[in-house]
């Protein structure tokens, strides 16, 4: 008899945990929690159901995590414990909350909210009361704010998966292809437009600003990934200070010291950009494509001085 009280206490503890870890990982969905305390509904009944989960939330309360139900789906308002804010700490967390309110990206913003939630979780009551009282009157306007709508229509187009003819300026000069898009991505100033064509090898990030007109073609896209691989040489005094980018390997040393590099799934433009800057020792040795774009943006530099 005392065994089967101890079996039971330990499946009751771990249907707990079970239902704490949905709660901190924010996945607490009603039909989930409902699967981790079936056992215990006898006649599946509403309230029967009800009775069983409210014993288990009352559990929970007891031990000071406050839960409460919100679009089928249940959320924990607060912690067993409390971490220690001071006001640079809430002033911080503010700001962070107005920046993220008006960033683009949905994904990095949900991210960044469920952050900033799990910190609120595990604020006492007056951390929590100072942080809502905040005001914070910084200007967080982007330098893409005003390319909001054409984000959200970029972004459609790359959710529909179609082939797009794509016409844009590059250097000032109105360039046409077809490509794959991608996704819309962002840096500091600027949001681009991902795209690839895999019969070039090629991978572009357009600013969306330089972005003249976008037809949408009948085809849908199978491309999955583009192998996106650039080797290079690098020489001289470059060769021995050069620090690996985190998209890069070293692939050889050769004897006289040069370095063969291997860079991975940087866009083509920004790669050409970036090693043009390393002038005469540098030089890209596949693929052949991207060389010959070198080469090209070599001549038209030469011409610029020529005239």
């Amino acid at each position: 008899m005392e065994k089967n009280k101890k079996t039971k206490l330990n499946n009751g503890s771990l249907k707990i945990f079970k239902f704490i870890n949905l709660l901190f990982e924010d996945k607490a969905y009603y039909s989930d929690v409902i699967e981790i305390f079936k056992d215990e509904v006898e006649e599946q009944s509403a309230n029967n159901i009800q009775v069983v989960l409210n014993k288990h939330l009352n559990t929970l309360k007891v031990f000071g995590l406050k839960v409460f139900k919100i679009n089928n789906k249940y959320r924990i308002d607060s912690c067993l414990y409390s971490m220690n804010f001071d006001f640079e700490d809430l002033k911080a967390i503010s700001i962070l909350s107005n920046i993220i309110a008006q960033f683009p990206d949905e994904e990095i913003s949900n991210s960044v909210n469920l952050f900033i939630r799990n910190l609120m979780i595990r604020m006492n009551s007056n951390d929590r009361n100072t942080l809502n009282n905040l005001i914070t009157n910084y200007d967080f306007s982007f330098y893409y704010s005003d390319l909001r709508e054409q984000i959200n229509n970029t972004k459609q187009i790359c959710k529909q998966g179609n082939i797009i003819n794509l016409i844009y300026l590059d250097n000032g000069k109105e360039k046409e292809g077809i490509f794959t898009p991608v996704e819309v991505v962002y840096d500091t100033k600027n949001a681009y437009l991902l795209v690839v064509n895999p019969t070039k090898n090629l991978k572009l990030e357009v600013p969306l600003p330089n972005i003249l007109k976008i037809t949408q073609l009948p085809k849908k896209s199978d491309v999955k990934e583009v192998n996106n691989s650039v080797v290079y040489r690098l020489k001289g005094r470059l060769a021995k200070t050069y620090k690996l980018k985190e998209n890069e390997y070293l692939s050889n040393i050769e004897d006289n010291g040069n370095k063969i590099i291997i860079c991975k799934n940087e866009s083509n433009d920004k790669l050409l950009s970036r090693l043009m800057r390393y002038s005469n020792c540098c030089e890209i040795l596949s693929p052949l494509s991207l060389r010959n774009q070198m080469l090209e943006l070599i001549n038209e530099t030469i011409n610029n001085y020529n005239k």
